[in-house]
């Protein structure tokens, strides 16, 4: 490794010890980071290392944190959440985990809430509206169980 190369791994470390203090980030946006950066890629693992040891990274902080924000200010459903969270690189269990901790009740609340803002801007006989919400939560991520007991409540008597 020369000393320009030893230089700009080290000042990535730097800059990414400063992001990490301020947003949470997994390991595949370090890795986007490093890339975007011109890091060669032999120096990735031990950024990482890094930055993991010295708790600026972590995953099921990550998870955590990502869950939470995706459902406060995202409304998305624990499908759409944990198929993300994958694309991201975080483990199935981390992710099922984070899920976890999320409320049921309120989460089927934000569900019922979600599916009758959108039940307002649609028309039609209730079995096309019952199919549309359907389309829609499972667009968002919502599982069956939890839209059941809002769509029950349409019917679908034509």
């Amino acid at each position: 490794m020369s000393k320009k190369e030893s230089y700009n791994a080290t000042k990535a470390l730097n800059r990414l010890q400063k992001i990490c203090s301020m947003q949470e980030k997994c390991p595949a946006d370090i890795l986007l980071l490093l890339n975007r950066w011109g890091i060669a890629p032999e120096h990735h693992p031990e950024i990482i290392n890094r930055l993991k040891a010295e708790n600026f990274l972590d995953e099921n902080r990550y998870a955590s944190a990502f869950v939470k924000d995706k459902i406060r200010f995202g409304h998305w459903g624990f499908i759409k959440i944990s198929y993300f969270l994958r694309q991201k690189g975080i483990p199935g269990k981390i992710a099922d985990e984070a899920c976890k901790s999320i409320d049921r009740d309120d989460y089927s609340v934000m569900i019922a809430k979600e599916l009758e803002k959108k039940k307002k801007t649609l028309k039609g006989p209730p079995r096309e509206v019952w199919a549309k919400l359907a389309r829609y939560g499972s667009s968002r991520g919502y599982e069956m169980e939890y839209m059941r007991e809002f769509l029950d409540s349409i019917g679908t008597d034509e």
